[in-house]
């Protein structure tokens, strides 16, 4: 049978002639989602505050807190693709110097505003049940139980819709999956480390955070102080919901105004135990001839001293200068990209292209980086620039670049496997480990960010990328 992704997918191919769907929805006009929570108590996250509110998470001592305030701190930034803080962040709070409960984070007043539930009134029961109705949602686990705070990132559809159209859908997983990186280097950086969980029945988890239909559920991150052996492996594990796939009729898709809409929903799990995890590691080399990297040019203590001085690194948008990177540092930058778990959501299934334009003994030409080996396996020898840039909808912002890193994913094969949630857990990992390249470029003092507007066609046949592979995400690195 046909997957519905695919065809979603194949749909945003940009183009030249058509940028992006015509269709319009005339979101613009939407309000956004009433986040005031009127009579709701609310925390204050901001170091510089001028008075206390019922909280002050800065004057509590103690590891947990300490965790606390850096996580909300980074948190302000946004680090969405195109500035449109289309990323809710929500909070379930544990063993912390403030009530244990769920909150909404809210960046503009910098404050945590604890969430109602069963209305303004609910008393102490109402919530704990609702807290435990939330956490049903995901697979029994007892990090979940034991995590003293644990992250919830929604999409917000109201102002992305009127950017994107259709795409709108695809680019609010990959904000997901780099929000979910931004927490795991700060996790990390403590001592600690971040469990990405995209496992969930949706329906349960969108009435327990009270979302609006705007909004729709994303991803989960627990946080853990201590970085353990057995947390590692968690989040390589993904949940196939194959067995709850139906064929999509004429009839039911006719239900919704939009092809993005559709998506979401043959993406959600109703019964999690009908899925079954799954976990896939790729060790085998690839053909073409082996460039293996060198070592690290700074230690990975470099890495977190570096961010830590940087301090928090919202997205930027500029042209690229001319640099030509040496080989330690265009080395160094995609080790790094290993500083946290790299298959935090796919399941392996992610595939790394690793293009060279500027780069010190490097030749020119389209690499697959196989991360078991550090090395990269020459598969095309290309060094059109003017080819390159012209497969983008603004030549000049990328014209400059010294090498681009791409991720693909044979859907195809990954929604066989996992079923149409495969194209959900594939583009948050892309925005993940794009995350994640964009502050080792950042803390070797380069610029990267990660473009969105590419034609997908013309790149795929200028690098001869396969055509059974789907270009998810593409970030560029230079100076």
């Amino acid at each position: 049978m046909g997957f519905f992704s695919v065809a979603y997918h194949d749909s945003l191919r940009y183009s030249r002639r058509s940028a992006g769907d015509p269709i319009t929805l005339h979101w613009e006009t939407r309000m956004p989602p009433d986040k005031r929570f009127a009579g709701a108590k609310r925390y204050s996250v901001s170091k510089n505050h001028t008075k206390a509110l019922d909280g002050d998470l800065f004057s509590l001592v103690g590891e947990p807190s300490s965790m606390l305030n850096r996580v909300f701190s980074q948190l302000k930034n946004d680090v969405c693709a195109d500035g449109l803080r289309s990323i809710g962040v929500y909070a379930l709070l544990q063993g912390q110097n403030i009530p244990d409960g769920l909150y909404y984070f809210d960046p503009t007043s910098d404050e945590l505003v604890e969430l109602p539930a069963g209305g303004s009134g609910a008393g102490a029961k109402a919530k704990r049940a609702n807290i435990e109705t939330l956490k049903g949602a995901f697979p029994p686990n007892e990090i979940m139980q034991a995590a003293g705070i644990t992250l919830f990132f929604t999409g917000i559809l109201d102002r992305i819709v009127w950017r994107y159209k259709e795409a709108a859908y695809r680019e609010l997983q990959l904000d997901a999956g780099s929000y979910a990186g931004l927490v795991a280097i700060l996790a990390r950086s403590l001592g600690g480390i971040a469990i990405p969980f995209s496992a969930f029945v949706d329906d349960e988890v969108a009435v327990a955070l009270s979302l609006s239909p705007s909004e729709v559920p994303l991803a989960a991150l627990c946080i853990m102080p201590k970085a353990l052996k057995k947390y590692e492996t968690v989040s390589e594990f993904a949940y196939s919901n194959r067995t709850e796939m139906h064929p999509v009729s004429s009839e039911g898709a006719n239900r919704y105004m939009a092809r993005f809409m559709l998506q979401n929903r043959v993406e959600c799990i109703t019964d999690l135990s009908h899925c079954m995890k799954v976990c896939r590691v790729v060790a085998s080399p690839f053909k073409g001839e082996e460039f293996p990297l060198t070592p690290l040019k700074f230690p990975n203590e470099y890495f977190f001293r570096e961010y830590e001085f940087l301090g928090p690194g919202a997205v930027s948008f500029r042209n690229f200068k001319p640099w030509k990177a040496s080989l330690d540092d265009f080395s160094t930058v995609l080790r790094w990209m290993e500083i946290c778990n790299l298959n935090a959501f796919g399941a392996g299934l992610l595939k790394i292209w690793v293009l060279s334009f500027d780069v010190q003994l490097v030749y020119p030409g389209l690499y697959r980086y196989l991360p078991v080996k550090k090395s990269l396996f020459l598969q095309t020898n290309f060094s059109d620039r003017k080819k390159f840039a012209g497969a983008h909808l603004c030549d000049d912002s990328v014209e400059n670049v010294s090498f681009a890193v791409i991720f693909t994913a044979d859907l195809n094969e990954a929604c066989n496997m996992l079923g149409e949630r495969a194209y959900r857990y594939l583009n948050m990992n892309a925005g993940y480990v794009a995350e994640i390249l964009r502050e080792s470029a950042r803390g070797l003092g380069k610029f990267a960010r990660r473009e969105p507007f590419f034609c997908e066609a013309e790149l795929k046949k200028a690098l001869r990328i396969p055509e059974s592979e789907s270009i998810l995400s593409e970030v560029l690195v230079g100076r």
